[in-house]
């Protein structure tokens, strides 16, 4: 049965609606009818949270530069090699909740037609590049090392969500070794890819 016109939407279902159609639709895009058509509300529930739809796209923003916080918190982490270094900012590829993907995608984009939206993605890649190159240095590569081995694993990964590539979890474990390897010149243990499976296990 579809929700009354009076109903009241809480915050995260209004978010949660935004996320699910930035698959089919730009976020500078988004229209806050077609969003509460969605939600089965009245548009006037949107105005319980948010001002105007500037201030709802800037929660969005909010949500999406945990991104970034994810990927240099990680980054950052002590790790006893460095192939469980990359393991540990693997763990925002494996978990939405640590890394939007298409949340990413749909801010990349938006900043194809907002140059200030455009500086912001452009900051968040210098963070997150800085933090993975920050990573490698710390486990003995040079500072030319560093930052091509940061590029190569934050390149494909972005270019891997870019190009919608489709995988199960099974192949993308089995090709894990080997991602590792030519990374970072190194083969993890078995523990550490144990450790890694299980974290994606949960």
């Amino acid at each position: 049965m579809a929700s009354l016109p009076h109903t009241k939407a809480t915050l995260d279902d209004w978010i949660d609606a935004a996320l699910r159609a930035l698959t089919d639709q730009p976020i500078d895009k988004l229209k806050v009818l077609v969003l509460a058509d969605t939600l089965g509300v009245a548009r006037s529930s949107f105005y319980w949270y948010f001002s105007d739809r500037d201030e709802f796209l800037q929660a969005l923003l909010d949500i999406w530069e945990h991104n970034t916080t994810s990927i240099v918190e990680r980054s950052g982490r002590a790790a006893a090699s460095v192939a469980a270094a990359c393991l540990g900012v693997f763990e925002c590829w494996a978990d939405e909740r640590l890394y939007n993907p298409v949340l990413d995608l749909a801010v990349r984009d938006w900043g194809r037609r907002d140059r200030a939206i455009a500086a912001r993605v452009q900051s968040a890649d210098d963070q997150r590049l800085g933090a993975l190159t920050e990573m490698f240095a710390r486990h003995g590569f040079n500072d030319a090392e560093a930052l091509v081995r940061a590029r190569l694993l934050y390149h494909s990964q972005v270019g891997y969500y870019a190009a919608g590539t489709a995988e199960s979890l099974a192949t993308r474990l089995a090709y894990l070794p080997t991602y590792l390897h030519a990374m970072t010149g190194t083969d993890a243990t078995a523990d550490e890819l144990a450790a890694f499976t299980a974290f994606v296990s949960r």
